[in-house]
C-alpha cells in the first residue's frame, strides 16, 4: 500500500499549514516568534500582540519574507514567546490580508497540481496535542483580556481619584504654579527625543566591466558587478541583527564560536542613533553608516543580502571609474567636497548624499569621505583584510589609500562597509 504524503509543519502543532499556525498566534494575540524550518532554510516572523509586524527568510523581509516563508509547503516550526527589542516594523496590517497577499503571489508563482489543490482547500486535521495547543493559545487570550480589563477599572478609579487630590492641592497653593513647577516637569512627559525614519537610497549600482587603473597605473580587467550606493546604514545593519537573531548559519567559517554579530559599542549607537540624539558630540539618526561592526560582522551581513563584500579591486574601480582618477570628483583635493578632517575634530559621521560632490562616475557615494570600508581581499602579508577608503579623521580624501594592518575584529568609529553582487 502507497504511503500517504503529508504536508504541513510538526511542531507544538501538528499537521497544520504554515497560515494556520500564523493565524492562531495572532487570533490568540501573542507577542511571539514563529520560526520555521524547511532543510536547510530558516524563517522567521515575529507577532506583537497580535500583530504580524516583520518577516525574514532566505534574506528577504517584508511582505517577501512572508511570501517566501507560505511558499513552503512543509517543515517544522517552533512558537517561541517573546520578540526581539528594537525590532524594525516591515509588516502592516491586518494578518488576514497579509495571508491573503501570500497566497495570491504564491498562486501566481506556479499552478497547483490535483493533491496540492485538495491539500490547500482540505479541511485541518488537529491531532489530540493540535487542539490542546489550540485551545490553550485561546485560554490564555481569554485569562489576559479578564486580567486587563480588571486592572483597567483599578487604573482609571486611582487615577482619578489622584486627579481631584491634585486638582485641590494646586488650587490652595497657586504660588506653585506661579513658580514655574509646571515648566519644570512638563518636560519629562515628552518623551526621549524625535525618532529617526530609515531612508532608501536607491538599488545597487552597475559597474561595468573592462580595464581600469589600479593603484598608481597597473591596469586591471574586471567582469561586470553591481554595488551598493551608500554605505550599509545603521538601520540596514539593526534590520539584519533583528533577522538573524542567535543563527550562525550566515557566519564565517573562521568566526569565533559564539562571538555574535552585536557588541555594547554597537547598542549603544544604535539606541543614540533611533532617539535621534547626539553620540561622542554628533548627531545620529538610523541613516548613518554603520560602524563599530568588524570583517566578521560586515561579512555575515552580505552573506544574509545573499550578496559578498566588494574586493579592493572591485572597490576602487566603483569609486574611480576607469580614468584613474584619485578622487571622485577628478584629479585634485577640493575643499568640503568629502567628509574628512579639515580642522573640526568633532565631526563625525554623515548621512549618505550628504556630500553630493563625494559621488563616483557610477553614482557610488562616500568612497572619498565618511567612513573607511572592509573589503573581502586579505592581504597576502599581515594576513589582515584590507581597507579601502578615507574617512572622517583622515585628512585627504585620496581614494587610493589602503590600510593593512588591522585584525578582521577590530570594532572601530571608522571603518564600516558596503555590499556588492556578480553579474
Amino acid at each position: 500500500m502507497q504511503k500517504r504524503r503529508e504536508f504541513g509543519f510538526t511542531g507544538t502543532v501538528e499537521r497544520l499549514k504554515l497560515q494556520d499556525i500564523i493565524q492562531m498566534a495572532c487570533i490568540a494575540g501573542t507577542t511571539s516568534t514563529i520560526a520555521a524550518f524547511r532543510g536547510n532554510q530558516k524563517g522567521y516572523l515575529y507577532i506583537s500582540h497580535g500583530h504580524a509586524v516583520h518577516a525574514s527568510a532566505a534574506g528577504l523581509t517584508g511582505q517577501e519574507a512572508l511570501n517566501e516563508l507560505i511558499s513552503w509547503s512543509g517543515g517544522t516550526f517552533d512558537l517561541r514567546w517573546g520578540i526581539p527589542q528594537n525590532l524594525p516594523k516591515t509588516l502592516a496590517g491586518t494578518h488576514d490580508a497579509l495571508l491573503l497577499e501570500a497566497t495570491r503571489v504564491l498562486d501566481e508563482r506556479s499552478s497547483r497540481d490535483e493533491e496540492d489543490d485538495s491539500t490547500r482547500n482540505g479541511r485541518v486535521e488537529l491531532s489530540r496535542d493540535s487542539a490542546a495547543a489550540v485551545l490553550e493559545l485561546i485560554y490564555a487570550r481569554r485569562r489576559k483580556e479578564r486580567w486587563f480589563a480588571r486592572t483597567q477599572k483599578i487604573v482609571v478609579c486611582v487615577a482619578a481619584v489622584a486627579l481631584v487630590i491634585s486638582g485641590l492641592y494646586f488650587t490652595s497653593r497657586g504660588d506653585l504654579l506661579r513658580g514655574g513647577l509646571l515648566g519644570q516637569f512638563l518636560p519629562l512627559f515628552k518623551g526621549s527625543g524625535p525618532r529617526t525614519a530609515a531612508k532608501s537610497y536607491g538599488s545597487p549600482v552597475r559597474v561595468d566591466g573592462g580595464e581600469f587603473f589600479f593603484q598608481d597605473g597597473e591596469r586591471r580587467t574586471l567582469p561586470a558587478f553591481d554595488i551598493d550606493p551608500t554605505e550599509v546604514t545603521i538601520a540596514q545593519y539593526a534590520e539584519f541583527l533583528a533577522a538573524v537573531g542567535l543563527s550562525t548559519e550566515y557566519d564565517h567559517p573562521s568566526q569565533t564560536v559564539n562571538k555574535g554579530h552585536s557588541n555594547p559599542k554597537w547598542i549603544r549607537l544604535y539606541e543614540a542613533a533611533v532617539a535621534g540624539r547626539d553620540y561622542e558630540g554628533t548627531h545620529l539618526t538610523v541613516n548613518d553608516p554603520a560602524v563599530y561592526v568588524d570583517w566578521y560582522d560586515a561579512w555575515a551581513y552580505a552573506q544574509w543580502k545573499r550578496r559578498r563584500l566588494p574586493t579592493e579591486e572591485e572597490w576602487e574601480k566603483a569609486a574611480r571609474g576607469t580614468d584613474g582618477r584619485r578622487f571622485p570628483w577628478g584629479s585634485e583635493e577640493k575643499h568640503g567636497a568629502a567628509n574628512i578632517y579639515e580642522g573640526d575634530a568633532a565631526k563625525k559621521w554623515s548621512e549618505p548624499t550628504a556630500y553630493p560632490l563625494d559621488r563616483s562616475v557610477y553614482g557610488v557615494y562616500d568612497m572619498a569621505g565618511n567612513v573607511s570600508e572592509w573589503t573581502a581581499t586579505i592581504d597576502p602579508t599581515s594576513g589582515q583584510p584590507v581597507i579601502r577608503g578615507c574617512n572622517f579623521g583622515n585628512s585627504s580624501a585620496d581614494i587610493t589609500r589602503r590600510v593593512l594592518n588591522q585584525p578582521a575584529t577590530t570594532q572601530s568609529d571608522r571603518i564600516g562597509f558596503r555590499t556588492v553582487g556578480s553579474l
